[in-house]
């Protein structure tokens, strides 16, 4: 039986005793991480396609064929104590090891794991040097197995998070500087009690509030939230009783848009044990669980000392909502994963180690902060002017790379079609008797040999900056 509370003292409650762990001992982790994927997959790792989005495929696909669906449920059964287990011996290396890194550091948090990691990663490492995540393994198969009531529909989840992840596995393994991603186990769970009561506390008054502020009522506590919510059978009844929409995030400050987002999630909510709640119970509830992942979030970036960051809105909105935005990086971060910046996602996965292994971070870095200031970002709450401002960045940083690359060229075609003929004619008219001796043949080979040195020179510099990283998002921008 799974034990939070024998687990939090297992490394939470021991964070501030560090010990010196090497990359190459963390590596190493992770290799044994991806075995045990492996050795729980592997049989199904062959029909995993090509394309970006094929875990998502695959998960659909082996949940709904019946006898193989249930062969796999039977063969990951014991994938949630190899887990535990694993994570038992790990996770105070890597926590400790990532706490003592001096880098800029981020932790996602929305989904089990970013809808296309491979993606999101893209994006986030044109910013920051890690990103932490959640182990979806861990978090699946310890804690939401004990929600989720259809098998398959577990298995579907499992699946896709799971190969969302293992795609990246040549990522996390590489020989980079620093580690580009990192997996943790990351749960309130397995926050030490006191804190964890401290931090559910905050949860429900902060959702107490916001029920208040969206309804025009004055609930105590968030279980009279919960009941009164729980009396609204339609979406029309619970959109009626949001007195302020506006408070709502922007996607759902319509009816129409509030009861999709209703519908979607009660579809997902007939799976688990909440299915036969009001759909009223079920907005609650949603509420609720955003400001205690907000809570969440926020103690394990205090923890690792990173930066919080999303990959849309809805969980942004919430965090947004009670923390408000850091500064400069956090709102970079969480900007570039907007709609906007998907172009960055057609950059080939192995450029991110081009970026790396070339030292251009900081320069990305330079050029997107460029003109944002931590007051913009700060009353910026939509990233509306930050998201803006970084187009204009990438817009100017182009720009300029065209412009050297034609100068280059330009001075190429110079040399080509005028300085070399008229020095080799130079240097011919030299052997003519009359026209020329022996110190004017001298020179002019010279320069001959010099041009030529230029001019390979130059087209060194232009074949250089066609393959520079900033060339790469310059193409995929343009390919939009």
């Amino acid at each position: 039986m799974f034990s939070p509370l024998r687990y939090e003292n297992l490394f939470i409650l021991n964070l501030h005793k560090m010990t010196e762990i090497t990359q190459s001992r963390i590596k190493q982790i992770y290799k044994d991480y991806f075995e045990i994927i492996d050795s729980f997959f592997g049989s199904i790792k062959h029909y995993l396609g090509e394309e970006k989005d094929s875990h998502i495929d695959l998960g659909i696909d082996m949940a709904s064929y019946p006898l193989i669906s249930d062969l796999i449920i039977d063969a990951i059964g014991g994938l949630d104590q190899e887990i535990e287990k694993f994570w038992s011996e790990n996770a105070k290396n890597v926590f400790d090891y990532i706490k003592t890194q001096d880098t800029l550091k981020c932790i996602y948090s929305g989904d089990i794991s970013p809808v296309v990691l491979e993606d999101f990663i893209k994006r986030s490492s044109l910013y920051v040097d890690s990103v932490v995540i959640a182990d979806p393994i861990y978090n699946l198969s310890i804690f939401q197995k004990q929600i989720i009531l259809d098998d398959k529909y577990y298995l579907n989840k499992l699946i896709r998070h799971v190969f969302n992840i293992w795609k990246l596995k040549d990522l996390v393994l590489a020989d980079t500087k620093e580690n580009i991603l990192f997996i943790l186990p990351i749960n309130l769970q397995l926050v030490n009690s006191k804190d964890r009561n401290i931090l559910l506390n905050n949860a429900n008054d902060k959702f107490t509030g916001y029920i208040n502020s969206i309804t025009n009522k004055a609930f105590p506590t968030a279980e009279d939230s919960l009941s009164f919510l729980e009396e609204f059978q339609t979406n029309e009844k619970v959109y009626n009783e949001i007195k302020n929409p506006k408070l709502l995030p922007t996607s759902l400050q319509n009816e129409k848009s509030l009861a999709r987002f209703l519908n979607n999630f009660g579809d997902t909510g007939k799976y688990s044990q909440f299915g036969d709640k009001s759909i009223g119970w079920n907005f609650g509830l949603y509420i609720q669980s955003q400001f205690i992942r907000v809570q969440e979030h926020k103690f394990f970036c205090d923890r690792l000392i990173a930066e919080p960051i999303y990959d849309y809105e809805l969980p942004w909105f919430f965090f947004n909502h009670e923390i408000g935005c850091s500064g400069i990086d956090e709102a970079i971060i969480n900007s570039l994963q907007k709609e906007n910046f998907e172009w960055i996602s057609k950059v080939p996965i192995s450029a991110i180690r081009v970026l790396r292994g070339e030292n251009k971070l900081e320069y990305m870095r330079n050029l997107l902060r460029k003109s944002i200031t931590d007051l913009k970002a700060k009353n910026d709450k939509d990233l509306m002017a930050v998201s803006d401002q970084i187009e204009k960045n990438f817009q100017e940083a182009f720009k300029q790379q065209q412009s050297e690359i034609k100068s280059l060229e330009k001075e190429v075609s110079s040399i080509v079609k005028k300085e070399i003929p008229i020095t080799t004619g130079g240097f011919l008219a030299g052997f003519v008797p009359y026209l020329g001796n022996v110190v004017s043949i001298a020179t002019a080979g010279r320069d001959i040999k010099n041009l030529f040195a230029r001019h390979k020179e130059i087209k060194g510099k232009i074949s250089s900056k066609e393959s520079d990283f900033i060339n790469l998002l310059m193409k995929s921008h343009d390919e939009k």
